[in-house]
């Protein structure tokens, strides 16, 4: 007991002050769940599904089935407005100082340009409004899915549609003066939340192997009902920035066929010269004492078998993480929908240690097969970014309740369910209490040592992962995912199970002889359960740390019976001893 104190004691952060995280909206307003799961993972009504038409834009009433969303369907309006009020509550006992919103507004595959900028405009009118309740202050990302089509980002500066959403966030004072004038012309600009932070949004979108060739793709042409063709750009008063005003817009009727990608050697080595800019405010950060936050959509390294960065983009990042690792306390992202954790290395002074924290974060669809969620981080007064606590939505179990009361079903017919709704989130766990270890670079090296060896911890890993649903890769990809960002090492590592250098013995870099009695102890209970049936061949551990951890706990056995027999013999000669001098016979 008081070993487990004193690791806890030593692992403990204040909290001063605290942010949130939401990625990935993915909002559907032409959701309609009863028709299932159509091409593209979407849930949606026929005549918005019709990829040869442009209808008027709509938000669909709300579904009586699967009112809240449905897994791996992009979700509707009512879920918005359920996080949103969630977020609400929460900050009432926990409130965040800032909100960072990692990109991905409208659902996915919607038929035109027109959907695509009036779902945004929609989105971004509704957390500007409902956000001002959780925080005094947000800051947006562009995601692949933020550009028309998906990945459509322009390699130059300044794009019309790049001028165009930022126009969006503009017009509602999100983004103003110069963080506005980067954000258009190339979704980048930097912020100062509070004094001693900095916050450099990045556009990771631009570095993604699958930048569209808009040029060279086939276009096919999307006939618009004249609703939408006499559409202006905005729905309500134009943009009131005059540098962004775009009132000779016209919408664009076409949409691509079959997408050919612009070839990563065929590209500016740093496309707007964000790579520069982003150097010289780490610099100006590190000259000021800043610590650094990194917010992106797109993370680096690898999702689903594929890399996600162009080879240079990424070694490129990768050398600004370590460069500036002193300062960059933590990089934020989403796009996978999933919760993960990442790391860059560096490898170049013989044993490979971690430098910068890379988190991922579960997005608010569940069209990854996972639970809708969102993160609250605490950050000490020195900036230090050392826990997250993650809320998520169990869709089924909702669902399931939803429909055995009648009155929770008229209120959501009525538009008017999140005062009940927002009842259904729960606390899924805090990253510092599930594993034991905190955010940065060394905790997390820490933790990926551990599950190398630990079969049991890295299925917590997984489940979290994927918000208690379920996930379809080999678990050892997870690991290799963690340790390799670029794409030959991590496929090498897929394809033979294993890391492809020795990181020392294998076992937790462990501080203190208690922690590492501590980590022995876990081992064995962990070891014991196997995982599957059969370890894995790299989670293997010499058959000499099997002896050591079996004679540290058989001697902590003996050493804990003798004491305890030697106080039952104390007690058992003091209790004779108070007989003989208390005890007076009965007349």
């Amino acid at each position: 007991l008081f070993l487990a104190c004193s690791l806890v004691a030593a692992r403990s952060h204040e909290t001063a002050y605290r942010f949130a995280q939401i990625t990935d909206i993915h909002l559907e307003p032409f959701y309609n769940p009863e028709k299932g799961h159509r091409k593209g993972g979407v849930c949606r009504v026929d005549d918005a599904f019709n990829k040869s038409m442009c209808i008027p834009f709509r938000v669909e009433p709300e579904a009586e089935a699967y009112p809240f969303g449905r897994l791996n369907c992009d979700p509707p309006m009512a879920l918005l407005r359920s996080l949103m009020e969630h977020m609400t509550r929460v900050s009432h006992h926990a409130k965040p100082e800032f909100v960072i919103f990692t990109g991905d507004i409208p659902s996915h595959s919607l038929s035109c340009q027109y959907h695509q900028a009036r779902t945004i405009q929609l989105v971004i009118d509704t957390l500007a409004t409902e956000l001002k309740d959780v925080a005094p202050k947000w800051y947006p990302v562009m995601g692949n899915n933020d550009y028309f089509p998906n990945y459509n980002v322009s390699l130059q500066p300044g794009s019309t549609w790049q001028r165009y959403v930022a126009s969006l966030y503009g017009r509602r004072g999100i983004l103003q003066g110069e963080q506005l004038e980067t954000f258009g012309l190339g979704g980048f600009y930097a912020a100062t939340p509070r004094l001693g932070l900095r916050l450099l949004v990045l556009n990771t979108v631009v570095w993604s192997f699958k930048v569209l060739d808009w040029a060279a793709t086939p276009k096919k042409n999307v006939h618009h009902h004249q609703v939408v063709v006499d559409s202006s750009a905005y729905n309500g008063y134009p943009s009131p920035l005059s540098e962004l005003d775009l009132t000779d817009w016209v919408w664009d009727t076409r949409s691509v066929g079959k997408k050919i990608f612009v070839a990563c050697d065929q590209r500016p080595r740093d496309p707007y010269g964000q790579i520069a800019w982003a150097k010289k405010q780490l610099a100006e950060a590190r000259a000021a004492g800043e610590r650094v936050i990194i917010a992106g959509h797109v993370p680096p390294g690898n999702k689903v078998g594929e890399n996600n960065f162009c080879p240079n983009h990424l070694q490129d990042l990768e050398a600004l993480s370590r460069e500036f690792g002193d300062i960059v306390e933590v990089q934020l992202y989403g796009d996978h929908s999933n919760d993960e954790f990442r790391m860059v290395w560096d490898d170049n002074d013989g044993e490979p240690k971690a430098v910068s924290s890379v988190l991922v974060s579960a997005g608010v669809t569940p069209r990854k097969h996972c639970n809708p969620s969102w993160r609250l981080f605490d950050v000490s007064s020195k900036h230090d970014v050392h826990d997250f606590t993650q809320f998520f939505l169990l869709l089924t179990q909702t669902d399931i309740q939803w429909n055995l009361n009648k009155k929770w079903r008229m209120l959501h017919l009525e538009g008017l369910d999140e005062n009940v709704s927002w009842r259904f989130w729960r606390r899924q766990y805090s990253f510092r209490q599930q594993y034991g270890v905190g955010l940065d670079p060394r905790d997390l090296e820490h933790l990926f040592h551990r599950m190398r060896w630990n079969p049991r911890l890295l299925k917590t890993y997984l489940r979290n992962m994927f918000s208690d649903t379920v996930g379809t890769n080999d678990y050892f990809d997870y690991i290799c995912d963690m340790r390799y960002l670029g794409a030959k090492d991590n496929g090498e590592c897929a394809a033979k199970g294993r890391l492809l250098q020795q990181h020392s013995d294998g076992l937790v870099p462990a501080s203190s002889q208690q922690e590492r009695l501590a980590t022995a102890e876990e081992a064995n209970a962990d070891l014991a359960a196997q995982f599957d049936g059969a370890l894995h061949p790299d989670l293997a551990v010499s058959a000499g740390f099997y002896v050591q951890v079996h004679w540290v706990v058989f001697a902590g056995m003996a050493t804990l019976f003798g004491a305890l027999l030697t106080t039952i013999v104390v007690l058992a000669q003091r209790l004779k001893a108070l007989s003989r001098a208390d005890y007076i016979p009965l007349a």
